[in-house]
């Protein structure tokens, strides 16, 4: 599948995502933008990429992830870029649920059984 790489609005490369066996590889081609470029990919949500490197007068990346690091990133990848594209809907992570004091306790483990204060 080939999906387009974005840098400040503008298609600059292409995203290949490809099965191989259990992994998932993703490989990034960009042009030259002379700047330090952090790919992350969008869909219903999104997952950093990392950091493409210069080779041969362009920008390269290559990821390989496990089903479980898949995960991690949108079911349905739209495209890539540094941040989401104005005007496309990215759903922010839901807020994370305040601490409770159970969470806040201590433990202390002596002959095999906990102790909480």
């Amino acid at each position: 599948m080939l999906l387009p790489i974005y840098i400040d609005g503008v298609q600059e490369g292409t995203l290949t995502v490809e099965r191989q066996g259990a992994l998932t590889v993703m490989r990034a081609d960009m042009r030259d933008v002379g700047r330090v470029v952090r790919l992350s990919v969008f869909g219903e949500k999104s997952g950093y990429l990392g950091v493409p490197e210069p080779q041969e007068g362009r920008l390269r990346l290559t990821r390989r992830f496990t089903n479980l690091d898949m995960l991690r990133l949108p079911a349905r990848i739209e495209y890539a870029a540094e941040g989401p594209l104005p005007g496309k809907n990215v759903r922010p992570a839901p807020p994370k649920e305040p601490e409770t004091r159970e969470e806040k306790r201590h433990v202390l483990w002596m002959g095999g059984k906990p102790y909480y204060f």
